[in-house]
């Protein structure tokens, strides 16, 4: 039996850290996509929600600002793939699966929220593409839902957790950790103690000097680059027997 590596897909999350798509001044999106790139994420991410979706948030002023249109969409992929980085979306609502569809390369992230929305999820499949479904557990393959295309990724909901609140043994147990510690530890712990050889791990980001919405949660493309050379020295650590 030979070995190999195994290896780790890093989604970085760009989210609502952004102000504007493209102006110098001020935290825009495009200069995310590059940050991303330099500190070695294999993708980054965006969430499509309208107003019906946020209607309901404290922070609905500033979540109006940040409703992507399609053509912004474009936009933003043209910017990664001239990065070659990956590009993923999480739609939120049925209209942005058709977006989602349009612009994803391979992976569409279906939030925690949604995790049981099988209207959702369902039309989501029929694109072809493979889900990344945020999830407490690793589901069992009779759950009604499953499919050989649906990739489950650990998500403790709260922004943020306490240490305590991470289970090991369910992090373990999924093909990916979708992150709201603004650190690496638990991360790395999934990465190691995974049965998976392909696994996914999803960071919010920031850019450095920001407060942006999700900076609880977040971390600084410095530390996301030392994230990523960890995962390096872990991959090379921990081989998988095929």
């Amino acid at each position: 039996m030979d070995d190999t590596v195994m290896h780790v897909h890093v989604l970085a999350e760009i989210g609502c850290n952004w102000e504007t798509i493209d102006d110098v001044e001020t935290v825009n999106a495009v200069d995310m996509i590059y940050a991303a790139k330099e500190a070695g994420a294999n993708s980054v991410k965006f969430q499509l929600f309208n107003k019906d979706n946020i209607k309901n948030s404290p922070a609905f002023d500033s979540l109006k600002d940040k409703i992507l249109t399609e053509e912004e969409v474009k936009h933003l992929k043209e910017v990664a793939d001239k990065n070659k980085i990956g590009f993923i979306l999480t739609p939120m609502h049925l209209e942005a699966v058709d977006i989602a569809a349009k612009y994803c390369d391979e992976y569409i992230k279906i939030r925690f929220k949604d995790h049981e929305n099988e209207e959702l999820i369902d039309k989501a499949l029929d694109t072809g593409k493979t889900l990344l479904i945020s999830v407490p557990h690793l589901p069992v393959e009779a759950h009604k839902m499953f499919s050989p295309r649906m990739k489950f990724m650990y998500c403790l909901p709260k922004y943020p957790p306490e240490i305590e609140d991470f289970n090991l043994e369910f992090a373990a147990g999924c093909h990916g950790f979708s992150s709201h510690f603004p650190h690496t530890l638990c991360d790395l712990c999934y990465v190691l103690y995974t049965s998976y050889e392909n696994s996914f791990v999803e960071k919010h980001v920031m850019l450095p000097n920001t407060k942006p919405l999700d900076e609880a949660v977040s971390i600084t493309f410095s530390k996301l680059r030392r994230f990523t050379e960890e995962l390096k020295m872990v991959e090379r650590i921990r081989r998988i027997k095929l």
